[in-house]
């Protein structure tokens, strides 16, 4: 990247902003294209004015550009990426572009980074991780949930509104500078694949696997992507079930270790559930820790499993570990029991939930005792316009004719869903709607069941 002087940066809507404001920085000229056409003219205006930056909402000539910074999930045959393929001008994913400027700025050089990335499970294995190191020192964790300071197993927000996109580790860096707050340790959770900066890189898990790039490339690609180009040195925890991510972690001679969320599988970390608790079966211990009752530990295994991986190895004690995970009781927004105006509700609504989770949370809803004296009432759908992914209706279609004779009354949220014609169903407008009108189609002896893809 050295070698590059005139370097365009494509999409802005995912933190590619703060990217080409820090290329500028660095003495690089920077063009940037709005390719979705989504930001203010302001804001265009401001980093003309401010950096020197060239602005465009449509594509360019990409001969005058050494370099071209793109997303990973950016339509392959936007024009200015099959012009650049074409013409053999070297193309940098967002995460990557990420990481070099990191390395550049020397920021961060005296901490221990840690990334995770992966389809499930990224939140809440970042989450226990901080809360397990934080005994042993003080932690930044990066999540969707915010950007919180962990010390001594507790934590408080100092920052909110970023998201997850590889950029905004850069502008998290830039908000806890602004704050003057350091630590010894910071944990990014980071979407669609790690920038290869970090000390530590996690991958929790590669499925479900989806399309990105206008359904031209596999997600699962991208986030294996670092295993080509991380710094020197990087150790990853792979989940035992990714062969994809094992093959290539070997292919390009990388350090890593494994961990299993399931029964049967082989690792150098393994999880069991037993007798109401879990066991962690390393090389070197085995241990058990209780677990709280109130939420759905299950549906957390891939995070006990890939959290204690990498605190064990960075020598967090067992007793932390086991401790940290006994008093957990799920994260704020994720799968959680909750008294609603006199009803059970089985909170499932998160920017993470998926057909799948949906599906796992019906049939834990349906273990519950109440489930005998009364019937489920469940939410289930999407508020499109918070989240990038949405929950496809397809997928929700496919359920609702399987196990549509297990719900007592179903409410269908988002408009995408309206299509969808089946017996014993109510529309909703959004997630707040849609939980009002279970209340009102419920009695005390039912569940209500929310499965909404939100940010809460």
């Amino acid at each position: 990247m050295l070698d590059h002087t005139n370097v365009a940066v494509l999409d802005l809507t995912h933190a590619g902003i703060i990217i080409a404001e820090k290329l500028s920085s660095l003495g690089f000229n920077v063009t940037v294209v709005d390719v979705y056409r989504t930001v203010n003219e302001n804001v265009l205006s401001g980093l003309e004015s401010n950096y020197g930056i060239i602005t465009s909402k449509d594509p360019m000539p990409v001969d005058v550009f050494d370099l071209i910074v793109s997303p990973a999930h950016l339509y392959p045959e936007y024009a200015m990426l099959a012009d650049a393929r074409e013409k053999e001008i070297e193309i940098m994913t967002h995460h990557r572009a990420v990481g070099l400027i990191l390395s550049m700025t020397n920021s961060l050089a005296d901490a221990t980074v840690i990334e995770v990335t992966g389809s499930k499970a990224k939140t809440s294995s970042a989450s226990l991780l901080a809360d397990m190191l934080s005994r042993n020192m003080k932690v930044i964790l990066h999540t969707s949930r915010g950007l919180e300071l962990w010390d001594k197993g507790s934590s408080r927000i100092v920052h909110l509104g970023l998201s997850i996109a590889p950029g905004s580790v850069l502008l998290a860096v830039d908000r806890l500078n602004e704050m003057g707050i350091t630590a010894e340790c910071y944990v990014f959770e980071v979407s669609i694949g790690l920038t290869g900066f970090a000390d530590v890189g996690i991958i929790t898990t590669l499925e479900p696997d989806y399309m990105i790039a206008a359904s031209t490339s596999h997600a699962s690609d991208s986030k294996i992507d670092v295993l080509s180009h991380c710094k020197p040195g990087e150790v990853f925890f792979l989940n035992v079930r990714d062969r994809k991510a094992l093959d290539k972690a070997k292919e390009n001679s990388r350090t890593f270790f494994t961990f299993s969320d399931s029964d049967g599988l082989d690792a150098d970390v393994q999880i069991h559930f037993e007798d109401g608790g879990i066991v962690l079966d390393h090389k070197d211990d085995v241990f058990s820790s209780s677990l709280r009752q109130n939420y759905n530990s299950r549906s957390y295994a891939t995070a006990f499993a890939a959290s204690g991986s990498v605190a064990m190895w960075m020598g967090v004690s067992v007793e932390n570990i086991s401790k940290v995970i006994s008093t957990f009781e799920g994260l704020q927004g994720r799968m959680q029991e909750k008294e609603f105006s006199g009803r059970k509700l089985i909170d499932n609504s998160n920017s993470g939930m998926d057909i799948r989770s949906a599906e796992r949370s019906l049939d834990y809803a349906l273990s519950k005792p109440e489930a005998g004296s009364g019937s489920i009432i469940m939410v289930l759908g999407e508020e499109a316009a918070q989240v990038c992914e949405g929950l496809p209706p397809e997928n929700v279609s496919e359920f609702v004719s399987r196990r549509g004779k297990d719900i007592g009354q179903l409410i269908l949220v988002g408009e995408r869903m309206q299509d969808i014609d089946e017996n014993n169903v109510v529309y909703a407008c959004g997630l707040e709607e849609g939980l009002s009108m279970a209340l009102e189609a419920s009695s005390k002896s039912d569940i209500i069941l929310s499965c909404v893809k939100c940010f809460r």
